[in-house]
């Protein structure tokens, strides 16, 4: 049996600690409930939002879990601290921020990182204009996993393309947070490259 947790924002929390499973009704339970998966170890530890400082903070102060795989999707709390305050958080904060959880993350041995890419929607048509921001975090994100030997995974074209061909509302309820459509497309995505039982990441 091999050991999985998810760490992130509220995409990966769906209110996992008011869940029976403690696994929440997002893509998290999803991948838990495929067959692929069945006699492995799923844990949820996303935390509704938190940013990579947050995520960091975490880390230090209850320690780096053990798992064989640990997946991350976080970035776009990120975003309105760019955004709304004094701070400069992208690039740089960002990228600092990424380099450390990494370094963290990969110092229990064996294992094995999946970075999923943030996403963003095209409506409400505000966060349009937060575009170049979720491209400078999936920049930092891809080139910070190769550094430390993780699997990225894109996320937000596909999604986006899929939002404009079913329509928006069947994605995503409010441009960030996903239906439970779009989290079925999530949990498919990161099934699809990681994979079970402990074998080794599928790789385009």
């Amino acid at each position: 049996m091999a050991d999985y947790l998810f760490l992130g924002d509220s995409i990966t929390d769906a209110d996992h600690l008011f869940e029976p499973t403690g696994l929440g009704t997002g893509f998290v339970s999803l991948i838990a409930q495929d067959p692929r998966m069945k006699g492995q170890r799923v844990r949820n530890m996303g935390h509704d939002g938190f940013t990579l400082e947050r995520i960091h903070r975490m880390l230090l102060q209850d320690g780096v879990p053990a798992a064989d795989v640990i997946t991350i999707l976080a970035g776009v709390n990120d975003i309105p601290v760019e955004v709304y305050t004094q701070r400069n958080r992208i690039p740089d904060e960002f990228a600092f921020f990424c380099r450390e959880i990494f370094s963290l993350l990969s110092r229990k041995p064996g294992t094995r990182l999946v970075v999923m890419e943030p996403f963003l929607f095209d409506c409400p048509a505000e966060y349009r204009n937060w575009h170049p921001y979720v491209e400078e975090e999936s920049r930092i994100l891809r080139q910070t996993a190769e550094q430390f030997g993780a699997l990225f995974i894109p996320t937000d074209r596909l999604l986006r393309c899929r939002a404009r061909e079913e329509g928006v509302s069947e994605i995503t309820v409010d441009g960030i947070h996903l239906t439970d459509r779009g989290n079925r497309i999530l949990a498919q995505l990161w099934l699809q490259k990681v994979a079970p039982a402990g074998a080794h990441f599928k790789k385009e």
